[in-house]
This record gives structure tokens, C-alpha cells and sequence, in this order.
């Protein structure tokens, strides 16, 4: 059974199988395969993504905030990053902390949202129970940012296993200078 060059129907059993049906078949075929290959991309990093967004948010924390960030730290008053510190990625923070001994400058927090840093805190300690292995004396430097990355507020905080207050910059200086 033919008609004509173009519309040549072929004829196997009872189905007649016409050029159109042949090319729809063929691009079922072709979105089949393609939609597999796409759902078999998004099965294999969908659970890697948090992991992939993680790195890459950090990466631009720890590359604006990190020890590039030291200079701008010394100009507004703020103890720099030492570069010989160790790193721990958490979800909305990155701490570098001091990896060796109990006392002196312990760790330095960065919290953020995204790329912009939201907040700053700095634990120097003085005193240091092994036993119940917890800091006994410990001044926080809080650094706040704006959403534009300014320093809105810096406040330091004496610590204790019997008191917290609220101390001045003078105060929280003169008790760093004892740690050197």
C-alpha cells in the first residue's frame, strides 16, 4: 500500500506504521533517553549539593574573612587570624581555633548568611580546669556586622564560672597583655 514518494505507509501485521508515527516514535525514543540521562544526573548530585553549596559559600567567607581579612581586622581595633590555626567548617560558621595548649587566644567564630559575614567572636582564656576540662576565666571580643559588611557594635564580655559582665575595651586590653 503506498501514497505517493512521501507518504509511504508500511504495512507489518495489523499495525500500519506511517513516516509520521516512525518519527514520533523515534523522538519518544530520543526524549526518553534524554529525560534518563538528565534524572540520572540530578539522583547522583542531589545529595551532594548541600556539600558542594557548603564549600563554596565558606570558600568566600574564608577568602574575605579569613587571613586576607587581617589588615582591616588590626584597623578597627580586632585581634588578626593567625595563619598557623586549624579550621572547622559548621553549618553557618567557620571557627579557626588554636590547636595547641589551654590558654592564651582559643578561637576565632565567623558566623554568616551566604557570602556576607553577620558576626565576629574572638574567646581569649586565662584560666583552665584539666579535670573538668572547661575554661575557668574568659573574655569574648562580639564583633556585629551590618548588612554591608560594616562594624556596627564591638562588645567584650569577662567570663567566669560565677560571673559574666560587660567590660570596656581598655579593660579587655589590659587583660590580653597579660597573656604575652
Amino acid at each position: 500500500m503506498k501514497t505517493g514518494t512521501h507518504g509511504r505507509q508500511l504495512q507489518s501485521g495489523r499495525k500500519i506504521y506511517k513516516p509520521s508515527n516512525i518519527k514520533r516514535l523515534f523522538m519518544n525514543k530520543t526524549l526518553f533517553r534524554n529525560l534518563f540521562i538528565v534524572l540520572s544526573f540530578v539522583v547522583i548530585l542531589l545529595p551532594i549539593y548541600p556539600s558542594i553549596r557548603s564549600y563554596f559559600s565558606k570558600t568566600c567567607i574564608t577568602e574575605k574573612y579569613g587571613i586576607n581579612y587581617n589588615e582591616q581586622r588590626k584597623k578597627l581595633g580586632l585581634h588578626p587570624l593567625p595563619a598557623s590555626w586549624g579550621r572547622k567548617n559548621l553549618d553557618s560558621c567557620i571557627i579557626w581555633y588554636n590547636p595547641s595548649g589551654n590558654l592564651g587566644y582559643r578561637w576565632k567564630n565567623l558566623y554568616f548568611k551566604g557570602c556576607n559575614i553577620k558576626k565576629e567572636i574572638d574567646l581569649f582564656a586565662f584560666g583552665y580546669d584539666a579535670e573538668k576540662k572547661q575554661y575557668t576565666k574568659v573574655l569574648k571580643v562580639m564583633t556585629s556586622y551590618n548588612i554591608q559588611a560594616k562594624v556596627v557594635d564591638i562588645r567584650y564580655k569577662e567570663q567566669t564560672a560565677s560571673y559574666s559582665k560587660q567590660i570596656t575595651k581598655t579593660e579587655a586590653d589590659s587583660l590580653i597583655s597579660t597573656l604575652q
